[in-house]
């Protein structure tokens, strides 16, 4: 079963021993162990609160980023920054650009460590918790949005965002720009160099960061493979109630 594999794997499996030498089968047992997988489960609670407290930090690290970036390039566009050249604005969008998506991949890396955490829980409760940690209540209004999914869509939202903006800057530095091959002019002007420059700068940046994932050093460890479960029903009523409806109990599987 998955739960021994991963006992076996963490040594937190039950070590029981007899209570004195009597070993006939009507002595108690002691499990050696359980004061060790009891604390490795408050340990996992912890970590994993510690874990979304840092995962909505990052994520308004990198939204003020963005905000303080698109207020430079507005108070530049509104005339409130003379003398600033023109290729400055391309320069920031595409700085926001690589913040949008740096923003997006820190909240992958996030999610990823609390959903680590979780796949402890649900491995560790049963002794001392049941299964409350993999038993969801659900309401008349069915299952509802995800507070971390909807934060991971917004960001992918502003990445595109931030595209077209860098696109718009660097059409309103260059406006002699054109995609008819027999307008290209010969000559290239200072701020037509820096305006490719800040485009091949923020694809580097994102492929810089795209190519550092999490690395773990270790040996893999296969699970067996269960009977799949059915996907619970999330068609149910959201924005109405739906008075036919009914609470129901979700006997979550473990996430591992």
């Amino acid at each position: 079963m998955t739960c021994k594999v991963y006992l076996e794997t963490t040594g937190l499996q039950r070590d029981l021993e007899p209570v004195n030498d009597l070993r006939d089968s009507g002595t108690p047992f002691f499990d050696l162990n359980y004061s060790m997988r009891k604390a490795a489960l408050e340990r996992a609670h912890e970590i994993r609160k510690f874990e979304i407290q840092l995962y909505w930090k990052r994520a308004n690290y990198f939204w003020l980023l963005q905000a303080a970036v698109f207020a430079a390039i507005g108070l530049i566009w509104k005339g409130g920054a003379d003398g600033v050249p023109v290729a400055v604005p391309v320069a920031l969008a595409a700085l926001g650009t690589v913040t949008a998506a740096a923003g997006w991949f820190s909240a992958q890396g996030s999610k990823f460590w609390q959903e680590n955490w979780e796949h402890h829980i649900d491995m560790l409760e049963d002794d001392f918790e049941g299964r409350l940690h993999k038993t969801a209540y659900v309401g008349k209004y069915g299952l509802r949005w995800s507070v971390s999914g909807v934060n991971d869509r917004l960001s992918i939202c502003f990445f595109v965002f931030w595209l077209f903006l860098l696109a718009a800057a660097s059409h309103v530095a260059n406006p002699n720009w054109t995609l008819q091959p027999s307008d290209v002019q010969a000559s290239i002007s200072l701020t037509e160099i820096v305006s490719i420059a800040c485009w091949i700068g923020a694809a580097l940046g994102i492929w810089a960061i795209y190519w550092r994932p999490t690395e773990l050093k270790g040996k893999k460890v296969e699970f067996e493979v269960q009977e799949e479960r059915q996907p619970v029903q999330t068609f149910r009523p959201r924005l109405t109630k739906d008075k036919t409806a009914r609470p129901y109990l979700v006997d979550r599987e473990p996430k591992i």
